[in-house]
């Protein structure tokens, strides 16, 4: 019997490594299959040079004509004409091409990520567009491709990497990155075990599970020497209604944007809520390593720091420029993106 195809896409921002990846996928027999060259195919027709501004145009254009998961259809109509190989998908750049490609056998969507520090470097040393780019360039075309002031069709890789199966941090060496990849495949081929960042995440996805905020779910886990301590997840209070039974959610009622006035809120967070069980049960939590699969608000962030809590890992980011420039401005705490398997809500 043969075995089932396996059909891995890539999603990252320009200078993250999404190529480098390809490459070892294809040097493993995976055939490559690009959405930004049936971007450029569409161009060429068009008659338009190939700059980044016209392919993102472009690329909006077919999504805004077709819907957003268009290239992912045009993908998986490649793929049917062959399906019994290995396919590398790269250049997904909206949530609605993973959609689609979802719908495909033994799919996994690998993000590929580094600091906006590290990628404006790479990005004005390559200089693939001839004269050379100002950081200030640089930045909006990594904004624009981030999904700042796109519509729901256009570029959206911030939101594509949220919603991946895996997700590499890649800011070291190349050989790092490989290293990196290799344990996503020995997971998939069942060679490698779990790191305990990755059961440790794993955990905390499963307690947001049980979340009754309205806007996002989110759980927490904290661990010491590669045990359980704690764990939380954000909700209303113990004994207070839910805030679907009080009609709705306050902050949306008020309009208050995500990451501001956290205070009118009648839930508490899933750090707050780790962190006040190991006080209510005794459990001693200095030096423990918190799991959130979310960046620690201000209020949270507070909490963590006085508890003596030695590291945070986060998956997704959560924009509180406060809470951000606190933790910049400390040195006791670690604070580092996760990087591995991930649990999709």
């Amino acid at each position: 019997m043969c075995p089932m195809p396996r059909h891995i896409g890539l999603t990252g921002f320009m200078g993250s490594g999404k190529g480098e990846i390809a490459k070892l996928l294809q040097a493993r027999g995976f055939s490559y299959i690009s959405l930004s060259d049936m971007v450029r195919a569409e161009a060429t027709a068009r008659g338009l040079p190939h700059t980044r501004e016209n392919l993102q145009q472009v690329g909006n254009d077919l999504r805004k004509m077709h819907g957003a998961g268009a290239l992912g259809v045009k993908v998986r109509e490649t793929i049917a004409k062959d399906p019994a190989k290995d396919w590398v998908i790269d250049g997904i750049r909206n949530p609605g091409e993973a959609a689609q490609l979802r719908t495909l056998p033994d799919f996994h969507l690998v993000g590929v990520s580094a600091s906006d520090a590290v990628l404006l470097d790479r990005i004005a040393a390559r200089n693939r567009e001839g004269a050379p780019l100002t950081r200030e360039q640089i930045l909006e075309k990594l904004n624009r491709e981030k999904g700042v002031g796109e519509p729901p069709e256009g570029q959206q890789v911030k939101k594509c990497l949220e919603d991946t199966d895996y997700f590499i941090l890649n800011e070291g060496t190349l050989e790092e990155l490989q290293k990196k990849f290799e344990h996503f495949l020995r997971l998939l081929s069942g060679e490698d075990r779990p790191t305990f960042d990755e059961i440790f995440m794993e955990i905390a996805y499963v307690w947001a599970k049980r979340a009754t905020c309205l806007r996002r779910r989110v759980g927490a886990v904290i661990a010491k020497d590669t045990q359980q301590l704690t764990a939380g997840y954000n909700g209303a209070p113990k004994g207070v209604p839910h805030c679907a039974e009080m009609g709705g959610c306050l902050r949306e009622k008020m309009s208050i944007p995500s990451g501001q006035r956290h205070e009118i809120c009648r839930g508490a967070h899933a750090e707050q809520n780790a962190i006040t069980q190991a006080a209510k049960f005794g459990i001693g939590i200095e030096g423990g390593t918190l799991y959130c699969n979310t960046f620690p608000c201000v209020i949270c962030t507070k909490m963590i720091l006085n508890a003596g809590i030695t590291t945070v890992v986060y998956d997704s980011d959560y924009d509180d420029p406060l809470s951000k420039e606190i933790l910049g401005q400390q040195h006791g705490l670690i604070l580092r993106r996760y990087e591995g398997r991930r649990v999709r809500l």
